[in-house]
């Protein structure tokens, strides 16, 4: 059974009082904080109010660990802070190149697309002109279309008017037309 550890520390400082450790292992039954403060000296002698508790599970942080020289308990966020060996390194300082990386390269595409949608935005309005156009030569159509079809229709009805209630008339023979 894998018991993760206890970080008991003082809720005015954050400094660690004593840390339970990790087990792994069968026969061992994890402790209550009630178990801890009687049994723990350095626990038993703090009056109990004054002192936090942070639970971790097993393995958690144990990269760091390993590598820092000491730890405390941020007393506002309630999060371990570690101090490691040598020069403290800034955890920011390659999360802000990349995050400037990341912007500069955020703000190219967005220039590419703005670039992209404008070209896409005159090609549109292109299209429109040339539909409107389209459409224009289109009702001309239609309008010559329908005055030719009009046309026809009252030349068919002069025609027919024309015809009814007269004969056609034939030439004459013998008569004034050169037939030759």
């Amino acid at each position: 059974m894998q018991i993760g550890m206890k970080i008991y520390y003082d809720k005015a400082t954050g400094n660690v009082i004593h840390n339970t450790g990790e087990y792994d292992g069968r026969g061992y039954v994890e402790t209550t904080e009630d178990q801890d403060f009687a049994s723990i000296k350095e626990l038993a002698q703090r009056v109990r109010e004054t002192v936090g508790v942070l639970k971790l599970q097993y393995g958690q942080y144990s990269r760091e660990f390993a590598q820092c020289d000491s730890y405390r308990v941020n007393t506002d966020s309630g999060t371990l802070e570690f101090t490691y060996p040598g020069e403290q390194p800034n955890p920011l300082e390659g999360r802000l190149e990349v995050v400037e990386t990341g912007a500069a390269n955020t703000a190219k595409q967005l220039a590419d697309t703005l670039a992209r949608l404008n070209t896409t935005e005159a090609q549109l309005q292109d299209a429109q002109l040339a539909l409107t156009e389209t459409y224009e030569e289109l009702q001309v159509s239609r309008q010559e279309s329908a005055d030719t079809q009009l046309a026809l229709t009252e030349l068919y009805e002069l025609v027919l008017a024309g015809q009814v209630g007269t004969e056609p008339e034939l030439p004459e023979e013998g008569g004034d037309e050169d037939n030759g």
